[in-house]
């Protein structure tokens, strides 16, 4: 199964990459530039960034629509309608109207992509012992990444040579996306049938998530709602700094596309696999709140460095930066999918990850907005002064690492006083 499984996820990665928050943001940003209103542009970057993170409010509808049904016949439906979704974008003609239809494009590829991680998951438990899972999907993982990253590089080498030629990526992105879904087809799970027959006699209402669960969860559990919120803060400010830094990079900077879509994509995402072992080292040592209190320090360094960077017009402090964006992104990775374990009790983890993924994607719906209002008020307010915009997102990650802390100090006392 892990041979089959390659190539459609390589070639998803392909698809991927071009509606990846910081790639398609620099794509709609100098494809529209012109075209459109300035602000409009400015806050559909905002838009198409926080995608990814605004389509986990679906991921619970998927779940509950994935139950009792066969998932190879459901991943694949999901990854050809994500490829046309994709493919969607190169029909959209070059004016006000191509941005619209742009957007949706990008918010249902998105969309059908949480669908398709969220089945993901039960093929992957179902497929591969606990042994050996970690590294096997880890392989797969890094292969779409690659895909992505390598999709990203010849985007922004494309706008920056020839930006009308852009659009018919897209095209070819759908084709492989589509190619991955024939392929995906031969791909089995192991004892399905087991699997079919607990979930039908579990029942759908039993297990699914709903929003009485969500207020279950948050209203019983004092300790992961201070978590959560904590988390709000911090994940709020790391959406918000995409959609602005390719404003800045663009409107202040004057960096190519090539430039900005390493800074933001590749260089972070090639870095993750290499950080992973040494965050994974530290996670196993503890509870998340002592891991969330020491990792989330790099992300603020990151943001830092990257708005001292944009500040003074010194490009030298941005490759640190984005250095230090893949260092935080690797340890977050770790800390979002499995942190939720540490507080949830047998048998009720899919419940406290669905209240986590439910937040992210308010936090994707809500956050990127205002960090494009805060700059768009500061630029129409005191021209020039959109920079200065780059506070809000470094105060919220700051203050979110600062409640990690809080909480990592008051789990210590406690403990000390048992």
């Amino acid at each position: 199964m892990y041979a089959r499984e390659m190539w459609p996820w390589a070639l998803l990665g392909v698809a991927c990459g071009l509606v990846e928050g910081g790639t398609v943001a620099v794509l709609v940003k100098k494809g529209f530039t012109g075209l459109v209103a300035p602000h409009v542009v400015d806050f559909a970057v905002a838009t198409v960034s926080g995608a990814p993170a605004l389509a986990n409010i679906s991921s619970f509808a998927w779940a509950n629509l994935a139950h009792g049904r066969a998932r190879v016949g459901v991943l694949a439906g999901l990854q050809a309608a994500f490829a046309v979704a994709v493919g969607l974008v190169v029909l959209a003609p070059v004016a006000a109207g191509g941005l619209a239809l742009t957007l949706c494009a990008v918010v249902v590829a998105r969309v059908l992509w949480a669908g398709i991680l969220t089945v993901r998951a039960a093929v992957w438990s179902a497929n591969y012992p606990r042994h050996v899972m970690a590294r096997v999907t880890s392989r797969i993982v890094m292969l779409s990444s690659l895909g992505i990253a390598l999709v990203a590089l010849l985007a922004g080498w494309i706008l920056d040579v020839q930006p009308r030629l852009a659009r018919w990526l897209y095209l070819f992105a759908a084709l492989c996306g589509l190619l991955a879904a024939f392929l995906y087809r031969s791909v089995r799970v192991r004892r399905e049938y087991q699997l079919l027959a607990a979930e039908a006699e579990v029942g759908v209402a039993d297990s699914a998530f709903s929003l009485r669960v969500f207020r279950q969860i948050l209203r019983e559990d004092a300790s992961f709602r201070s978590y959560m919120f904590w988390m709000s803060l911090y994940g709020s400010g790391n959406l918000m700094m995409t959609a602005q830094l390719v404003v800045l990079f663009t409107d202040r900077l004057q960096l190519g596309s090539m430039r900005q879509i390493l800074l933001l994509t590749v260089v972070p995402l090639l870095l993750m696999p290499l950080f992973l072992p040494a965050w994974a080292r530290l996670f196993d040592r503890g509870h998340i709140i002592e891991y969330r209190s020491r990792q989330c320090w790099a992300l603020v360094a990151a943001i830092m460095l990257l708005t001292l960077g944009v500040w003074l017009k010194w490009q030298a402090l941005l490759w640190p930066g984005a250095l230090l964006i893949g260092v935080s992104y690797a340890g977050a990775n770790l800390g979002w999918n499995l942190g939720h374990n540490d507080f949830a009790s047998p048998g009720r983890a899919q419940h406290y990850m669905g209240v986590h993924v439910t937040l992210t994607g308010v936090r994707g719906l809500i956050a990127p907005p205002v960090g494009m209002a805060c700059y768009e008020l500061l630029v129409w307010r005191w021209p020039g002064a959109g920079a200065v915009s780059m506070l809000l997102p470094l105060g919220l990650v700051t203050a979110g690492a600062l409640g990690f802390v809080r909480m990592r100090n008051e789990v210590r006392a406690a403990a000390a006083r048992t």
